[in-house]
């Protein structure tokens, strides 16, 4: 498995696992980068400062230092990404110099592909290898809301590459016709982003009223991931100075530059005391700290197609949790959410509409109860262990013989 990741997507891992359990030795191969020591992780070294993609090297770390300061998918770092690819170096050889020399030296029955950034590398690694060759398309990579330019490279690197492609797997079933029609493929399959929902639904926990110092009565409405550009998250706390329930406190659990001017939103607004923010915590004690929301919020805004289309991480982890939300309006959410009556649709377009939406749930607490039954329902069928069966059949199709 090849990734462009730092820190690993929790879909790669939980892909790894589910093909480990069924007999597969997995290797991701993936950027520098720090987090829990997992054996199958094989970082690519830093020697390219001594050989031959010394330039890459260079874009890699001032990439990372200026993402401490600027928000991902901001305004200024998509004109920054956008000079490195049309003037220093194209998305598809970054990568490639990057990793392809240690990918040829792991011999390999399949190679797979996670989002669009890596696959020209996967594609030359698997032909090399004789190998299968799949890509796992985790967004529509190329719809992100790009500058028009950077939009038409990176379609034509997916329209170069997806064909040569053994099986292309994606998240949700919008996403998979989109594949399908664009590129004039005959299948594309779903194994939605789902996590592991083992045994009883967790205990609701006062994790967050015991790091903020919040009053028992308190409701939690919980924003959980990146805190990112491009997620509307300005009017999500905005939206607080509209919320007439005193009661609700929003929390921030992730990390992100654009933290520290929601931040200062929040003081500007008059609702310091009510807005907080939580930094990342680990994979594995995340579901501990989402069970202590009261509400989840997804405020996500059809910006672009991606979005339009987007089933976020923390959907499935909300459901984990069995916590329920308030989701905008869009296609795949009012599919799960509205479909499984785990949560309430909202109008995410204004301030004042999500504090609408947050004062309806939160002040009727009847309702919340009924909701959150309905999410212990929906864990036996939003779960890993039923998506990994997906999973598994798909790789078993590719096995050697």
């Amino acid at each position: 498995m090849l990734t462009t990741d730092q820190a690993i997507d929790r879909r790669i891992l939980l892909e790894a696992d589910a093909l480990t359990a069924d007999g597969w030795e997995v290797v991701i191969l993936a950027m520098p980068g720090s987090g829990p020591k997992d054996g199958r992780v094989l970082r690519v070294a830093a020697g390219g400062w001594a050989g031959t993609a010394r330039k890459e090297w260079t874009i890699l770390r001032l990439y990372r230092f200026a993402r401490q300061f600027v928000p991902m998918n901001g305004r200024w770092m998509n004109r920054l990404k956008s000079v490195v690819w049309r003037h220093l170096v194209s998305p598809d050889e970054f990568a490639r110099r990057l990793m392809l020399p240690t990918a040829l030296r792991r011999r390999a029955d399949v190679v797979v592909a996670h989002d669009l950034p890596i696959l020209p590398t996967a594609a030359e690694a698997a032909a090399h290898h004789g190998a299968k060759l799949v890509y796992d398309s985790h967004e529509l990579y190329c719809e992100q809301g790009f500058e028009p330019r950077l939009q038409r490279m990176w379609s034509d690197i997916e329209r170069r590459t997806i064909g040569t492609c053994d099986a292309v797997i994606t998240v949700n079933p919008s996403i998979a016709r989109e594949l399908e029609t664009r590129y004039g493929l005959a299948r594309v399959d779903v194994v939605q982003n789902a996590e592991r929902a083992m045994g009883p639904a967790p205990a609701k926990g006062r994790l967050f009223h015991q790091a903020f110092g919040l009053d028992a009565a308190a409701i939690v409405v919980l924003f959980q991931g990146g805190i990112l550009a491009g997620r509307n998250l300005e009017a999500l706390v905005d939206a607080m100075a509209c919320v007439t329930v005193p009661a609700v406190h929003l929390v921030f659990l992730g990390d992100g530059a654009l933290a520290r001017q929601l931040t200062h939103r929040a003081a500007t607004s008059g609702v310091r005391d009510r807005v907080h923010f939580h930094p990342a915590v680990a994979q594995e004690a995340l579901l501990r700290y989402t069970a202590s929301a009261d509400l989840g919020i997804i405020p996500y805004q059809a910006t672009c197609l991606n979005n339009l289309y987007c089933t976020p991480n923390k959907l499935f982890e909300y459901v984990a949790a069995a916590v329920p939300m308030l989701a905008t309006d869009l296609p795949e959410l009012r599919r799960l959410v509205d479909g499984n009556c785990i949560g309430l649709m909202m109008d995410a377009s204004s301030p004042q509409a999500i504090a609408r939406a947050i004062d309806a749930l939160a002040a009727d607490g009847a309702r919340r109860e009924r909701l959150r039954l309905n999410v212990i329902d929906a864990r036996r069928r939003l779960n890993w262990a039923e998506e990994s069966k997906i999973l598994v059949d798909i790789f078993c199709r590719l096995k050697p013989v």
